[in-house]
């Protein structure tokens, strides 16, 4: 997690549905203003945080971490906690970065993300500043390593580079099921460049697929991938154009009541980190999209200027078939043309009241175990969320049943009925033996999927056979000691580490009883530093 949750500002102006949304449940909340973040997001290309001391960037996907000294241009200063920012790009030529939260979030709570977003820093205000950032979902069941093609396509749809008939078409994100376009430059709301490739007359720009001078600033919407091909797909659905769907149109201006770009040209090398934030402040911009709960989700998009007045741009059905869950990205880019392009204070909630649960493995081994030895486990799982779960499952990929003292668990309010104790078991073979340890992964679920755990794996330590004991081993020993094995798993009380005089050789080193190593939280778990929540607000 980042360094501080993020404060929502308690003065927020014009922020209407809040009410409506206070049921849902807290899943993310992430400032990127420090020297680190949260660890399900992956970085990819230019992506780094200014909060962090300078890195290096290696190219592809790379932990998330400190940009490199020369991604500077227009920049805010490095090493900047807490007044870092998450930066996708400098305002340098040819630049492109993403960051990847590959977990997903289930469909049937809905989701709404608020975020802040910078465009601004450009070197060719002529002819014009580029490209643009975008917000993309993709199906929970993707694989999100990296994202799609960048330029005009902003990292979520593909493209044919340059629009040339023998240059092949870089795919867009796998998965991909909504890419929503902050996009300054233009070129993500027209078809140039095969953006629709295999999409039917009916989900096509209506600015056509020839290349064209774009119109500037607009939120455009485009839907799913092909699932067979990511090549194909990304089709138009909608934009804050003037013009749609009047047929004889040919120029289809940016509605928006608010401009992505920012004004600042630059951020003067040496300028105090807390003195940027307050440079850049009148070119916050901040995005509010949400997706209501499957199965006929709805989509409305907001944004909020500088002035804290909250402006809803844009209300659509999401495209069918909608995925089980969802993953997420950012992604911005340049090329002959650049900007900044920052990100801050991402705020992920759902929209329904979301059961979320926690689980806790714990092993009743006290030593190292051998082969052929049964390894008692216990699951303790907790219903954090605002309303009860049923058929409760615990999945371990070691264990082929696990069983629960109930399935029903109750909310979080009516603790202790919230929490239940499940237990499984598992031998030892052989080849745990050879590997020198058992390692076990498990995660709990209920009502069919909606409600899931973090995964929590635990590891113990294996035994080979028992070596024989070296006769010098107890040489000086007093008379009749003798070596005794350690004891069998789960046996209570301690290890005898050396029993009259014999050496530690003996039985070998493995003596450390059990490694444990929590994965990366869930979404949705509750954060240790936040405990109970008062009710939150959003920025301004």
């Amino acid at each position: 997690m980042a360094a501080g949750l993020l404060l929502l500002a308690a003065g927020a102006v014009g922020l209407s549905g809040t009410a409506a949304r206070a049921a849902g449940a807290l899943y993310l909340t992430e400032t990127f203003t420090g020297a680190s973040a949260d660890p399900l997001f992956t970085a990819y290309g230019s992506a780094c945080l200014t909060g962090a001391p300078p890195g290096t960037l290696a190219p592809g996907a790379h932990p998330l971490g400190g940009c490199a000294d020369g991604n500077l241009v227009s920049s805010p200063p490095r090493d900047a906690a807490p007044f870092g920012f998450l930066q996708l790009t400098d305002a340098s030529t040819d630049q492109s970065g993403a960051v990847l939260f590959d977990t997903p979030i289930p469909a049937t709570q809905g989701l709404t993300i608020t975020f802040e977003q910078w465009q601004y820093g450009t070197t060719t205000a002529t002819p014009a500043p580029a490209d643009g950032i975008a917000f993309f979902l993709v199906d929970g069941d993707a694989q999100l390593t990296a994202p799609g093609a960048f330029g005009g396509s902003l990292g979520y749809a593909q493209k044919r580079p340059d629009g040339v008939p023998t240059n092949p078409i870089i795919p867009g994100v796998v998965g991909g099921y909504l890419g929503i376009g902050l996009d300054v430059l233009g070129n993500y709301f027209g078809d140039w460049e095969d953006r629709s490739n295999g999409c039917p007359a009916d989900q096509r720009s209506p600015a056509g697929s020839a290349f064209r001078i774009p119109e500037r600033d607009k939120i455009t919407v485009r839907g799913p991938a092909d699932p067979a091909d990511p090549t194909r797909g990304y089709c138009f659905l909608t934009s804050t154009a003037d013009n749609l769907g009047v047929p004889a149109a040919t120029s289809w201006p940016s509605n928006l009541p608010v401009t992505l770009h920012g004004l600042t040209a630059t951020v003067p090398v040496g300028t105090a980190p807390e003195q940027a934030q307050a440079l850049l402040a009148p070119d916050r911009r901040t995005i509010e999209v949400t997706i209501t709960p499957a199965p006929d989700p709805q989509v409305t998009v907001a944004i909020t200027g500088a002035d804290g007045i909250r402006h809803q741009v844009l209300a659509f059905a999401a495209p069918q078939p909608v995925p089980d869950s969802y993953k997420f990205g950012f992604s911005a880019s340049t090329g002959l043309f650049t900007d900044v392009h920052l990100i801050r204070n991402v705020v992920l909630e759902s929209v329904a009241p979301a059961p979320i649960l926690t689980l806790t493995k714990t092993s009743g081994a006290t030593a190292p175990v051998r082969a052929g030895d049964t390894i008692s486990y216990s699951y303790q799982v907790v219903n954090t969320g605002l309303a009860p779960v049923q058929d409760l499952v615990v999945d371990d990929d070691k264990i082929a049943a696990v069983t629960c003292e109930r399935t029903t668990l109750l909310a979080v309010g009516d603790a202790p009925d919230n929490q239940t104790t499940c237990h499984g078991s598992y031998v030892v073979t052989d080849a745990d033996a050879a590997a020198g340890s058992v390692t076990n992964v498990a995660f709990a679920s209920a009502d069919g999927g909606g409600a899931l755990s973090a995964p929590d794996d635990l590891t113990v330590l294996v035994m080979g056979a028992t070596p024989t004991p070296d006769p010098s081993a107890t040489a000086g020993a007093p008379p009749g000691a003798t070596a005794q094995p350690l004891p069998a798993t789960g046996a209570a009380g301690t290890v005898p580490l050396l029993v009259a005089g014999l050496t530690l050789s003996a039985f070998g080193t493995l003596l450390t009883v059990v490694a444990r190593r929590a994965r990366s939280r869930i979404l949705g778990a509750v954060d240790p530093l936040v405990g109970d929540r008062e009710p939150r607000r959003r920025h301004g």
